[in-house]
């Protein structure tokens, strides 16, 4: 596949697959206006679409939909921000409807950036008042000191997903505000670096492979001049649909769901649903994509020449190396286990090569998962007791340190990149009780690794060697990654030991 198109053309397969989406939305949708799966806010997003591709056409569904959005319940996990969003942005719909819907609804105003986004958002887009100006200025500058951070937009307080990023920016870059726009375009340069030629445009953190973020990196890339990014990511967008037939919730395990919505249930706990929180909602992600799918058809070529710096983006909350082999993403701040990047994130090849060798480990864990402490890249005892992140920092531009703890005793990861290796080194001091099981790294369970010796794999499908100092086992017990099922290699019984991944060059 060539990602090396015109902007119209992007623009008219950003069109094409959003009327796809149109019309599984139509068909999916009930004569009540509901879908088959629980909902937070498709309705709304799924009517702001049929409004902007035919309102003709699709008149019965809008309809339908605004008809259920004015009989859903307004319980405490109603998501006003994001209804009355789309709402604000649909086309032919009166002021007197939209309040309708609302009604006496409340912000829910979580301490989290893309939420507050939407508040600020909505606020200017119904106010023009002074106070309502006023408030939004104060707000904006709120937001500013508490989420920004040298061109990156955090989930949370010290806290970075790389979906939210995007969404954060999807959301400004839209915006009339001339400062809102500037911080956009400036967050759209981290977005073209983790993106790259590879098209997974959201690896890190919190919703990490999901269309959610996908949709919002394609709209702001194409809005600021890097369109081979866009197309990208947009291709993966396109195979995902055609292999399934719909838009899934997470493009690294695009599977269908099954015909009828009863005999599953979606989610975090399910090994057919990888990459699924216990929030996520099917046609939520499913009309959202549509919606922003939509919007990036309608944008005019970017009057930039490009956003790609010469040299990647570093922060402290972020580290990106590439080579003409490999492209490695880490988290280095959060909270959480799905907020850090213990293991770098690794595509292997660039363009329609590549391919994720290392990827996403973790997902947000609020529910019981697939996400437990045996999918944690990070050493543990025998019995199960994983090693506490503790933290990561960046000693130079291809070397990160990780500290961690284990049984009270602090350990060292230390990672190194270069051009066509990866090195990464376990160590313990010997006051801990036991050997411990060090890296447990998950690989790709989609990739065949074959045995060379105890102390060396490889995965010809890529041209990687994996070599250690120590011998290696494999495992897949309890082992997903944001793509499914996963393969874990551990090196028993040994307080330090050095694994390293090769590149061959294929010339």
């Amino acid at each position: 596949m060539s990602f090396s198109v015109t902007h119209s053309e992007i623009t008219q397969r950003c069109a094409n697959l959003a009327h796809q989406i149109a019309d599984n939305l139509a068909d999916r949708q009930s004569d009540d206006g509901s879908f088959p799966l629980p909902d937070f806010y498709a309705k709304a997003f799924a009517a702001n679409l049929w409004a902007r591709i035919d309102p003709d056409t699709y008149r019965i569904n809008i309809d339908r939909a605004l008809h259920a959005l004015t009989h859903q319940p307004q319980d405490k996990s109603y998501h006003r921000e994001f209804i009355e969003y789309a709402l604000l942005d649909m086309p032919g719909l009166s002021q007197q409807k939209r309040l309708e819907i609302l009604r006496a609804s409340s912000n829910q105003c979580p301490d989290v950036a893309n939420w507050q986004i939407l508040v600020l958002i909505n606020r200017q887009s119904r106010t023009n008042g002074i106070w309502g100006k006023a408030v939004g200025i104060a707000h904006y500058h709120f937001i500013r000191s508490r989420y920004w951070r040298s061109q990156v937009f955090l989930d949370r307080p010290r806290c970075f997903s790389a979906q939210y990023h995007a969404f954060c920016t999807a959301l400004l870059a839209d915006s009339q505000n001339r400062p809102q726009q500037k911080m956009a375009k400036t967050a759209t340069r981290l977005i073209a670096d983790m993106t790259g030629s590879h098209g997974y445009a959201n690896l890190l953190g919190r919703g990490a492979g999901q269309s959610f973020g996908a949709v919002c990196a394609l709209f702001t890339l194409l809005k600021y001049g890097a369109p081979d990014q866009a197309c990208a990511i947009l291709c993966h967008l396109e195979d995902a649909f055609d292999k399934c037939g719909s838009l899934p919730l997470n493009l690294l395990a695009p599977n269908p769901l099954p015909p009828n919505p009863g005999t599953i249930n979606p989610g975090p706990a399910n090994p057919k649903t990888p990459g699924w929180y216990s929030y996520n909602r099917h046609d939520d992600y499913l009309a959202f994509a549509g919606y922003w799918l939509s919007k990036a058809a309608n944008l005019a070529p970017s009057k930039t020449a490009s956003l790609l710096p010469k040299t990647p983006n570093q922060s402290s909350q972020v580290f990106l190396f590439s080579s003409k082999h490999c492209h490695a993403q880490m988290a280095l701040t959060g909270h959480q286990c799905f907020d850090y990047t213990p293991a770098p994130v690794i595509v292997s090849g660039h363009d329609e090569t590549a391919c994720l060798l290392l990827p996403p480990t973790g997902g947000e864990q609020d529910s019981p998962s697939l996400y437990g402490p045996a999918t944690a890249p990070l050493p543990a005892l025998d019995g199960g007791d994983v090693a506490r992140f503790v933290s990561a920092k960046r000693r130079s531009s291809n070397q990160v340190d990780i500290t961690f703890e284990l049984a009270g005793i602090t350990g060292q990861r230390s990672i190194i990149f270069s051009d066509n290796n990866v090195t990464i080194k376990d160590q313990f001091p010997s006051t801990l009780p036991k050997k411990p099981d060090l890296f447990r790294i998950l690989i790709d369970g989609n990739l065949d690794l074959r045995q060379v010796s105890d102390t060396e794999y490889t995965v010809p499908k890529i041209g990687v060697t994996i070599t250690s100092d120590r011998p290696l086992s494999l495992d897949n017990d309890e082992a997903f990654s944001v793509t499914g099922a996963a393969t874990r290699i551990t090196a028993h019984g040994s307080n330090c030991a050095t694994l390293k991944l090769r590149w061959e060059d294929q010339e």
